[in-house]
């Protein structure tokens, strides 16, 4: 009798803690224990501008919250005297609570994007739009951040 009972409770309570972390943790709240940031070790965001144009950015995203979140994918846009790069990365990441990941996105660029930049890099502060998809064991949250950097590394773009 008494593991039917404990049975049942394990139930119910499996049933209603996740129901009352959602309303406790809202997608806002949740989305707000979530950091994402630019690298600042080395160079956050490297442009490539010789014969394969190309970018990498180093993304570090920071979970405040209790709860294990997994990184399912990631996009990004680099605007650097226009649009410059799109990142789209699936790869999945698992951090624990508080603590700290470190990614790396790379993009291709055309040729005209590569020349533009080279021409113009100096008329603009670079700035990264990001946007995380997350899962967690309340909700999915997707978070966007925009980051301007001084943190970037423009490579061959004297030749």
């Amino acid at each position: 009798m008494i593991e039917v009972i404990r049975s049942w409770i394990l139930k119910i309570l499996s049933f209603l803690l996740p129901t009352i972390f959602r309303k406790i943790y809202t997608h806002e709240k949740l989305s707000n224990l979530i950091e994402i940031t630019v690298s600042s070790e080395n160079d956050g965001i490297v442009v490539n501008c010789m014969d394969l144009p190309d970018a990498r950015a180093w993304i570090e995203i920071t979970n405040l919250s209790q709860f294990t979140l997994k990184l399912v994918g990631i996009e990004a846009v680099l605007y650097w005297v226009g649009r410059a790069a799109d990142f789209k990365s699936l790869q999945r990441v698992e951090l624990k609570p508080h603590s700290k990941s470190r990614i790396m996105i790379e993009a291709s660029l055309s040729g005209r994007q590569a020349e533009h930049i080279k021409a113009k890099n100096s008329m603009d502060t670079p700035r990264l739009h990001v946007s995380a998809y997350f899962e967690s064991s309340i909700r999915e949250i997707n978070k966007q951040r925009d980051i301007s950097t001084k943190n970037v590394r423009l490579l061959n773009h004297g030749a």
